[in-house]
C-alpha cells in the first residue's frame, strides 16, 4: 500500500514481539515434504542436506533434526561474540556461512560431541498450533531479520527507537533514548501497550511515567477494549508484550515470551489469545494489521545469511565496540491481517525498523520519514511492512476462526529464582529501582512488586 491507501484502509497497527527463536527453528519445517513441502518458503528442504550441516569441535557434522516442544536445560548463547561465531564468516569471501551454531553452543557449555545439539532443533507444526494456523491463513515473511547480530536489549531498542546506544545486553537499566512513544505523541497518534506481565520498558527509566500510566494496561483487558471501547479513544497503534521469562515477577502466572529454556506452549497460547481478542470485533479487525515477530534468534540455527552492508548508525553516547555492518540472524515473522492473501509469503528484506517505516508512512506527513537512522536502513535495502499490505487482498473472509486445539506444557513452578544472566539481572534492577522510586504508583500498577518495596 502507498501512503494514501494506508490512511484509507488501515486504522490500527498491532505489534507483537516474542523472544529468541530463529526462522528455521520455528518455521523451517514448512518446506519439508512431510509437512507440505512449501516451495514458496525458504525453509529446511531436506534434514540430511549437507547445505544445512554444522561441524562440531570433534569433527562430526550435525544436521537439523525435528523435535516436539519441550523446555530446555538452559539458555542458548546469543550475545555479540557468540553470534559472530555462529555466522562463521568465511575469510576469503567475507560472507557468513551459517555453520558456527554448534561450535558456539559447545564454547558456551564447555562441551563437545553433544548428541542432538539444541541449536539444530526444528520444531514440528503440532507443537505450534497457533503459529501454524496463522502461517496457513495469513502471510509468512521469510526475509525478516533481527536488526543487529547480537542479543535482546540492542535489538529491542532498535525496534522501539530505530537505534541503540549499546551493542549487547547489560545487567543494569538500558540507556534512555527517544522512543516510538515520543514519535507518536509528537504526531498526535493514540497508542497503547497491553502487557501480560512486567513491561520490558521498565528497563528504561525515562519510560517509567508512561509504563505506570493507563497507557500500559493488562493484557486481560484487551478483549473487552476491542469489543466495547468507543471509537474516539481506541488507539491507532498497539504493542502487545508477553510475560517475560527473565522477569523475577510473573503477573500472569507464568512466562509466555518463548525465551529458552521456556517451552513455546505458553507463547502459543498467548498468540491465540491475542488473535481471538482482535477478531472479536469484526469492524475493527477489517481495518487492522497484526505484526508478529521475534526480537532475535536466541542462538538457534538458521541457514540464511544476514543482509550485508547494512551499516548500523550508533546512537548518542555510543561507547561500545565497532559498529555493526550486517543485520542479525533471520527470525520468524507473520503478517496477520485482512490485507494479506491467504497462505502467502513475502520475500521482501525486512527487520524491526520496517515497522517504524510503516508507522511513518501511515501517520507521518507526506514525504516524512521516521528518523535519519531508519532512513539509513531503508537506503541499505531494508523495506517497509507497507510493501506487504494490499488494499484488495483476495481472502475468503476477513477473520478466520482458529481450530479448537488444547495447548499444554509441563513446567516446574518456582517461587523465587536467583538471577544469573545479564537480562535477568537487568529486570531485577528495574523492578527494585521502580519499586523504590515510585512506591505507590508501582504497587498500584503491579501489586506483585510488594516484595520489593522497602519498609
Amino acid at each position: 500500500m502507498n501512503r494514501a491507501e494506508l490512511r484509507k484502509n488501515v486504522d490500527t497497527i498491532v505489534i507483537m514481539m516474542f523472544e529468541n527463536r530463529s526462522f528455521d527453528h520455528l518455521l523451517g519445517h514448512l518446506s519439508l515434504p512431510q509437512f507440505g513441502g512449501r516451495t514458496d518458503v525458504d525453509g529446511i528442504t531436506d534434514l540430511a542436506s549437507p547445505a544445512f550441516r554444522n561441524p562440531a569441535q570433534n569433527g562430526t557434522m550435525e544436521s537439523p533434526f525435528l523435535v516436539k516442544d519441550a523446555a530446555f536445560a538452559e539458555d542458548l548463547p546469543h550475545e555479540r561474540d557468540f553470534v559472530a561465531t555462529q555466522l562463521a564468516v568465511a575469510r576469503l569471501t567475507g560472507t557468513a556461512t551459517m555453520t558456527g551454531f554448534v561450535r558456539a553452543y559447545e564454547q558456551f557449555t564447555e562441551s563437545t560431541g553433544v548428541l542432538n545439539p539444541p541449536p539444530m532443533q526444528i520444531l514440528t507444526p503440532d507443537s505450534l498450533p497457533a503459529t501454524s494456523f496463522l502461517a496457513e491463513e495469513y502471510m509468512v515473511c521469510d526475509r525478516w531479520f533481527a536488526p543487529l547480530p547480537t542479543s535482546t536489549q540492542p535489538n529491542r531498542l532498535m525496534s522501539l527507537c530505530g537505534y541503540t546506544g549499546i551493542d549487547e545486553t547489560h545487567s543494569e537499566l538500558m540507556p534512555d533514548q527517544r522512543t516510538l512513544f515520543d514519535w507518536l505523541d509528537a504526531h498526535g497518534v493514540s497508542w497503547r501497550v497491553y502487557s501480560a506481565g512486567i513491561s520490558f520498558w521498565l528497563l528504561m527509566k525515562r519510560l517509567w511515567p508512561r509504563v505506570l500510566s493507563n497507557k500500559f494496561r493488562r493484557l486481560s483487558e484487551l478483549s473487552r477494549d476491542v469489543q466495547f471501547e468507543p471509537k474516539a479513544s481506541w488507539p491507532k497503534v498497539i504493542l502487545i508484550e508477553p510475560d517475560y521469562e527473565d522477569s523475577p515477577v510473573h503477573t500472569s502466572g507464568h512466562a509466555s515470551d518463548n525465551h529458552p529454556p521456556l517451552s513455546v506452549a505458553f507463547g502459543e497460547s498467548l498468540l491465540q489469545q491475542v488473535y481471538d481478542a482482535l477478531g472479536a470485533n469484526e469492524a475493527r479487525w477489517k481495518k487492522s494489521a497484526l505484526i508478529v515477530t521475534y526480537d532475535e534468534h536466541g542462538g538457534f540455527f538458521d541457514h540464511v545469511p544476514p543482509v550485508e552492508n547494512v551499516e548500523h548508525a550508533p546512537g548518542p553516547n555510543w561507547t561500545s565496540r565497532e559498529k555493526f555492518t550486517t543485520t542479525g540472524v533471520r527470525v520468524p515473522a507473520l503478517i496477520v491481517s485482512p490485507f494479506v492473501a491467504r497462505r502467502s509469503v513475502s520475500h521482501v528484506v525486512l527487520d524491526h525498523t520496517s515497522i517504524l517505516q510503516l508507522l511513518a508512512e501511515r501517520f507521518g506527513k507526506a514525504g516524512e520519514s521516521y528518523s535519519p537512522e531508519v532512513d539509513g536502513r531503508r537506503a541499505a535495502g531494508i523495506g517497509s511492512v507497507s510493501a506487504l499490505l494490499e488494499a484488495n487482498a483476495a481472502r475468503p473472509s476477513t477473520y478466520v476462526e482458529p481450530p479448537d486445539v488444547k495447548i499444554s506444557a509441563k513446567v516446574e513452578l518456582q517461587v523465587t529464582r536467583e538471577p544469573k544472566t545479564p537480562s535477568q539481572h537487568a529486570f531485577v534492577a528495574a523492578v527494585e529501582a521502580v519499586a523504590d522510586a515510585r512506591q505507590v504508583a508501582a504497587l498500584k500498577k503491579y501489586p506483585q512488586l510488594a516484595h520489593w518495596l522497602r519498609p
